[in-house]
């Protein structure tokens, strides 16, 4: 966060004043409080690392996220309102959602 596509630093500032409380402080209670509301208090106090460098005097946001040790699904809602559970993998740079006709077998091979 507060770095581009293009890997060009841009900083926090427009993140930072999207927020009542317009700091880094604020900033990290706020991407924590997401991830403790999609995926858990235990996985985001044991899988997740956040810190702020500075380069050039331009702060930026580096979240770390270890690997799991059990799958996460993620709770989607289309535009109808309706809510559904979607299991996502990494591969490579991009995140596709697994079909449901693999998700068994990968989760087989993967966690146990």
């Amino acid at each position: 966060m507060g770095v581009t596509d293009d890997m060009e630093i841009v900083g926090l500032e427009d993140d930072y004043n999207t927020l009542k409380d317009g700091t880094k402080d604020g900033f990290e209670l706020h991407l924590r409080n997401l991830v403790n509301g999609a995926y858990g208090v235990e996985f985001a106090t044991n899988n997740l690392t956040v810190k702020f460098p500075v380069i050039d005097e331009v702060e930026f946001c580096v979240v770390d996220i270890k690997q799991g040790i059990k799958p996460l699904y993620s709770t989607m809602t289309d535009k109808n309102g309706q809510k559904s559970s979607k299991f996502y993998v990494r591969s490579g740079n991009s995140s596709p959602e697994m079909p449901l006709t693999e998700v068994a077998s990968y989760i087989s091979s993967r966690f146990n």
